[in-house]
């Protein structure tokens, strides 16, 4: 039987980096989704990075260091992107916080839960429960 404090002595630090990179993928999932749809235009590559590093993320085969590589393919033509768009400085700042708290692992999952494309993950998980 595996021991759940043994798996976290083991893990833990592992665990804990694989999350501020799912919370960093996440940001910047939904910022790919707000900055397509202000403009278009935006490299094929990116939205392909994002897909890798989620797969990269989920298979919990690859180190921290390749995992953030992939992200840092995306995100500066993201928040480039973002800096040079309409919506100011105000939107700018918002989403580079996001990101800088998803970096020092402070993100809290209510933080992503009106994000763009977390909303319907959040909102149609109901289906999942058990009925019995």
């Amino acid at each position: 039987m595996i021991n759940p404090q043994e798996i976290e002595k083991k893990y833990g630090l592992k665990i804990e980096v694989l999350k501020r990179l799912g919370m960093r993928w996440a940001v910047l999932t939904s910022l790919y989704h707000v900055v397509s749809k202000q403009e278009s235009g935006l490299p094929p590559s990116v939205l392909r990075e994002l897909k890798t590093g989620r797969s990269m993320i989920e298979s919990g085969c690859y180190s921290a260091c390749d995992i953030s590589c992939t992200l840092d393919k995306a995100e500066p033509i993201l928040i480039q992107r973002l800096a040079s768009s309409n919506k100011g400085f105000e939107s700018f700042d918002h989403w580079f916080n996001l990101l800088g708290k998803a970096m020092r692992g402070q993100l809290k999952s209510e933080e992503i839960r009106g994000m763009p494309f977390i909303r319907p993950f959040f909102q149609n998980c109901e289906f999942l429960k058990c009925t019995c």
